[in-house]
Formats: structure tokens, C-alpha cells, sequence
């Protein structure tokens, strides 16, 4: 049987992006219901890999994932690219920006199909119908161009993801993934389940996957986890779920498990919501702990209650302290991630204020834990959620085509509403290249290389934490000579420059 080839495209998501560390997993799990008998799979990963033109040639078709900003922005380039030298190859888009808005991101001329949502199961309909010369329109899942007009097929019901295969590792180079964290010298990045049963006013997670929460069972996770030791050598996994922790009794019977089967990995950054996880039993977070946590992140959002109930967090800023409290106990730390520049009608408080208050409330969570990590991001509305609504009605202008959706190159730090401006972002930039110094990830992740480099970095990330540092406790931004030198050093290490 004459294989038909498949080139699955992962565009860079940021102009500056590391150039190991982040599984495509999105791709490897789009590939899970193609027959290998039927085709060769090719995934390329911009971040590792470069795309060549000739690639395409004779392809059955090019599948392109993208979310919001710089990567719409690269896999336009791209698309315009493949389409100019193989026109009759079809173009099919997938991810987060193209299942919230299909119509119209398939309305642009290098879209020839969006595959909605969790893809396994319409993508490899597809690719049997393209391949057989078939019909799409029973397709469940896909929206598509026929005679000029946009048609969207009717929403794929969600399978559970424990009736998937395991990842397929064997399509990409492992080694090029693995790579030393603040948890390891040989880390990889891991999904255990997919959407999330809460309803932020902010979050698109509700508009893909219905306020659902699809774990996958705790036999699986073991098993995976035993397979990537196996056969990858890992020591330390990033948990990259929505939300880890919905379920406790799940939690638990895998922290258990790791600990009787003699897993022996580290795992860190779970997401995981302040309210749940404040709820947890001491048994829970003492085998999690004792199983090789290492950090858990979570949404603090905001440093005010009443912006907590205008974005319908169900938590309150107490959770938040009590979480920092509790980790700090079991010796694990928790990377905060605030969100700033929400849309609040009749708003008394300036950004600049909100800012510092911001700031002032990091800084507290600092003195809980002084390796606590944080994220600061400017507000970005996304189609179908309650706030982006309210944006709307506070003078928000949405982009209205997946051009326009691929100018925002900061992704969530783009000044994206009236209410923001291009300096409160780069500030808003500036203040997250500090944390990872602060909180001590930076040295960390030094402390896994060998001696040598070490030797040649530490001195100037010692440096670089004591600047960062004075900066974020007494809250002074101007000048910031080390951040421009860093952003720079990093597009030359990219060759972006």
C-alpha cells in the first residue's frame, strides 16, 4: 500500500522562544487515529526543525496549529508559502484561535478546513476522505469552504482520552525535547487531561471544551509516566493540564502509586485552582509532596475580591495567601499567575495603581516564600467568553480576521483594548523577565548543566537576581538597561535579529 504523506506544522509561538523544552503535543496527539499503514507522518516543529517548501510536495495535506498572536502570524507565512509553490495541496488549521473562531479563520484564503476542538477523531475522517476522494460533509468537527460558502459541520461529541493511544514519541527526536528544568536534568512536558468544569469570565477553555474535565485515568498516567522514564531516561516532568487537581481522589492515587512503584520522578508546575487546592487533605499534599512535587501554578488572578467576582473566579484572595501558606509547608512552591487590565466598568483604579498594587501583593507572596514564581499578563479578550462581551461594550474593537488576529505578536501581553497602551505593556513584558531570576528558577535550571557553564553563568544570573530583585521590592522600572540587553541577547541566540 503506497503511503500518503501528512506534514503536521507547529509554528514558534513568540518571537523569543527557547529552542528545546515544549513537546508539540497538540500535533502528536492529532496524529493518534491515522492508520500507519496509510501514511507517513511528518511533524515539524519550528522551534526545533526548518520548514522547507519541498516538504509539501505531494503531500495529502499540511496541518497547521496556532493560537493567538506571533504563531498566526508564522503560520500565515507559512501558509502563504505552501500555497504559492503547491496549490493544490489542502490546508487544514487547528488549535485553540481556529476551534474558537472557525468560520472565521477558514474564511482566509490559506485555510481550506478547521478541525474543532479535540481533532483525533474528524482529522483522521479527514485524511480518509481526502486520500479516497470522499465527501467531508459527515464529517462531525470540521468546518470548510464548498461552492464560496463557509459550512461548519455539527460539533463532535468528546471521546474520552483514555481511549487514545499513548503519544506517538517515535515521530519526533526526543532528545531535542528533553531538556534541563528547575525539576531536572532531563525534563519533558506532559498533558493528563484536557478542559476544565469552571467558568472564568477570561478563559476560552469553556468555549472549546464545554466546562468539561477529561482526565486520563491513574493506570495511564503511571503507565506513561514509566514509559517516558524507560525509554527517554526522564527524571522530571512539566504537567501542562488546565487543571490538574479537579479531582482529589485522582491526585492522590497517583502520587501514591509513583511512590509504591518507585517512579522516582519530579513533577511540577500542575495547574490547579487556589480553592480546591486549599481544600486538600494533609495526607494529599504530604504524598504529593513525598511523591516528587515540586511546584504547583495557579490563577491567582487579581490582589482584589471584587475583581475575583467580576471575572466569576469562585475564589477569594484569602485562598490565595492560605495556598502560599500551605505549599510553603510541604516545601512546595507556587508559581502566581495575575492577570491585569481586566474590563471593569466605572473603574476607580488606575492601571498604573492597579499595577503597584499588583507588585505590593507579590511582594507579600515573596515573603511566604521567597522562591514563590509569578506571572504577570495584560488582558486579552477572546471570542465567546462573558468579559469579552464586556469589552465590547467598553469600547474594545475585535479583530475581524485571522490577519488581524496575528498582529498581536506579544500574544497576552498585547495591548490589546482602549484601556491599555503599547508602554504599560512592555512594562507589563519587563516585570515577567524579571520573576524567573527573583524566584530563584533561573539558578535552578543553572544548577542542572555541567560545571563549566555554570562556572561562566552563575556570576552573572547572581547579578542579574540582586538588579531584578531591588527593582520589583522597591518598584522601580525605568532604565531597565539589564532587560533590553537580555531581550537582545535572546533574539541573537534565536538569529531573529
Amino acid at each position: 500500500m503506497i503511503k500518503s504523506k501528512i506534514i503536521l506544522l507547529n509554528p514558534i509561538a513568540s518571537e523569543i522562544s527557547r529552542r528545546k523544552g515544549v513537546l508539540p503535543l497538540a500535533l502528536l496527539s492529532i496524529t493518534r487515529k491515522l492508520d500507519p499503514e496509510k501514511y507517513e507522518i511528518v511533524i515539524v516543529d519550528e522551534a526545533i526543525d526548518n520548514f522547507r517548501e519541498e516538504m509539501a510536495e505531494g503531500a495529502l495535506c499540511v496541518g497547521i496549529s496556532a493560537m493567538i498572536g506571533y504563531q498566526i502570524n508564522r503560520a500565515l507565512k507559512f501558509a502563504k508559502r505552501i500555497r504559492k509553490l503547491h496549490p493544490d495541496v489542502p490546508l487544514v488549521w487547528g488549535g485553540w484561535h481556529p476551534s474558537i473562531l472557525p468560520q472565521e479563520t477558514v474564511a482566509n484564503e490559506h485555510v481550506d478546513y478547521v478541525v474543532r476542538g479535540q481533532g483525533e477523531i474528524t482529522f483522521a475522517e479527514l485524511a480518509d476522505s481526502l486520500r479516497e476522494n470522499r465527501g467531508v460533509d459527515n464529517i462531525l468537527g470540521l468546518t470548510y469552504k464548498q461552492d464560496g460558502k463557509v459550512v461548519s459541520n455539527p460539533d463532535r461529541p468528546l471521546t474520552d482520552p483514555n481511549e487514545f493511544q499513548a503519544l506517538p514519541y517515535h515521530l519526533i527526536d526526543m532528545e531535542k525535547y528533553i531538556h534541563a528544568s528547575e525539576f531536572g536534568a532531563r525534563t519533558v512536558t506532559y498533558l493528563s487531561s484536557i478542559g476544565c468544569p469552571f467558568s472564568c469570565g477570561f478563559c476560552a477553555e469553556q468555549v472549546v471544551y464545554g466546562k468539561r474535565w477529561l482526565p486520563l485515568s491513574a493506570d495511564r498516567v503511571i503507565s506513561d509516566f514509566k514509559s517516558l522514564k524507560e525509554q527517554y531516561n526522564v527524571d522530571s516532568i512539566i504537567i501542562n493540564d488546565s487543571n490538574y487537581f479537579t479531582n482529589q481522589g485522582r491526585a492522590l492515587e497517583i502520587s501514591q502509586r509513583m511512590i509504591s512503584e518507585n517512579i522516582n520522578l519530579k513533577w511540577g508546575n500542575a495547574n490547579g485552582r487556589t480553592d480546591q487546592l486549599v481544600a486538600y487533605k494533609k495526607e494529599t499534599w504530604q504524598m504529593m509532596r513525598d511523591s516528587g512535587l515540586q511546584c504547583i501554578l495557579t490563577g491567582a488572578e487579581t490582589y482584589d475580591d471584587g475583581i475575583l467576582e467580576i471575572i466569576n473566579k469562585k475564589a477569594t484572595v484569602k485562598d490565595t495567601i492560605t495556598l502560599a501558606r500551605i505549599a510553603n509547608e510541604y516545601g512546595v512552591k507556587i508559581k502566581f499567575s495575575f492577570m491585569i487590565g481586566l474590563p471593569v466598568r466605572g473603574r476607580e483604579v488606575s492601571l498604573e495603581q492597579e499595577f503597584v498594587r499588583v507588585v505590593d501583593f507579590i511582594n507579600s507572596l515573596y515573603k511566604v516564600n521567597d522562591k514563590n514564581h509569578f506571572l504577570l499578563f495584560l488582558y486579552t479578550p477572546f471570542p465567546g467568553t462573558p468579559l469579552f462581551r464586556q469589552s465590547i461594550e467598553l469600547g474594545y474593537k475585535s479583530p475581524e480576521s485571522l490577519e488581524e488576529w496575528g498582529e498581536f505578536l506579544e500574544g497576552l501581553n498585547h495591548a490589546s483594548t482602549p484601556w491599555t497602551n503599547s508602554a504599560f505593556a512592555e512594562k507589563v513584558y519587563q516585570v515577567n523577565f524579571y520573576f524567573p531570576f527573583i524566584s530563584n528558577s533561573a539558578y535552578d535550571i543553572l544548577q542542572q548543566y555541567p560545571l563549566p557553564v555554570r562556572l561562566l553563568l552563575l556570576p552573572f544570573e547572581r547579578l542579574l537576581y540582586l538588579i531584578m530583585k531591588h527593582r520589583i521590592k522597591h518598584k522601580i522600572f525605568n532604565l531597565p538597561v539589564e532587560y533590553h540587553a537580555m531581550k537582545l541577547i535572546l533574539r541573537l541566540l534565536k538569529g531573529r535579529v
